[in-house]
């Protein structure tokens, strides 16, 4: 992105890879909200490393350094270009405990066990959410009752990328689906890595109840969300639409690759909202 330093400019292409509707709202950010731009990057780093690395030992260490980067930062010795980028701003003093809860889900991630249902879904991985929204308002002052929406939308955007990652080669994490929606339809999680009507038919009912969840959280971010978190609500809503008949993935990894064409549009009403 232009007007950013090289190394800032790095982190934030993995932002905008991840989250197409920050190809249009990122430049709004860069220029009005810069420090929030960095903060968005930095919470991309750590669920990844809570959420993603294969190995426990090194998301740990990966989460511990940036818990030390974080105190670094509180205390004016920041050292990585984005927490740099931040500023000073109203940050409070960050607790060495502030990714306990990632640092807690990047240990248990491969051991837990099946979640039953979309409610153990959440329940396994919001608590990472919840810890990245609290670091959010210690370090920008975003305000308190954002916290709780604004971690669930994360949740369920994750929970809507692992479905999407469901077939890839080598993806060996099948808790995408829960139990109960497997049972329903008399499958198995072997029968998860095999095309066919049956995978289709879970895919879209779990995709449905995704969907629903997003639906139910919108009087609450319209609320007390800031407006980048209304939205990529607004094109989260925009992506969990049913998708016509065929092979639901190829629909799903489109609109994951994009975001809806009235984006610019959306970005600059949500600004003019304002947090």
């Amino acid at each position: 992105m232009s007007g950013l330093p090289a190394d800032v400019a790095s982190f934030i292409a993995k932002l905008e890879q991840a989250y197409p509707e920050l190809r249009v709202a990122g430049p709004l950010l860069a220029r009005q909200a810069p420090a929030l731009l960095a903060f968005e990057a930095i919470a991309h780093e750590l669920l990844q490393a809570a959420l993603h690395l294969p190995d426990a030992t090194a998301a740990v260490g990966k989460l511990h350094w940036w818990s030390e980067e974080l105190q670094r930062y509180g205390a004016g010795e920041a050292r990585h270009p984005l927490t740099r980028h931040l500023g000073t701003g109203p940050a409070a003093a960050v607790n060495a405990d502030a990714l306990a809860p990632l640092l807690a889900l990047a240990v248990r991630r491969h051991d837990a066990p099946p979640p039953t249902d979309l409610a153990a879904q959440l329940a396994a991985c919001e608590p990472a959410f919840l810890g990245v929204e609290r670091l959010r308002a210690s370090l920008l002052g975003s305000p308190s009752a954002a916290i709780s929406p604004q971690a669930s939308l994360g949740a369920l955007t994750y929970l809507l990328r692992q479905l999407a990652r469901l077939p890839l080669a080598g993806n060996d994490d099948t808790s995408a689906i829960p139990m109960q929606l497997l049972a329903r339809h008399q499958m198995d999680r072997a029968a998860l890595t095999l095309p066919g009507s049956d995978r289709d038919a879970v895919v879209r009912e779990q995709l449905a109840a995704i969907g629903t969840a997003l639906a139910a959280l919108g009087e609450s971010l319209r609320a007390s969300a800031g407006w980048l978190a209304r939205l990529r609500w607004r094109c989260e809503h925009w992506r969990v639409r049913p998708p016509p008949p065929g092979d639901p993935f190829s629909v799903l990894w489109s609109r994951l690759d994009r975001a809806p064409w009235n984006t610019a549009w959306l970005a600059w009403r949500e600004l003019r909202r304002g947090d």
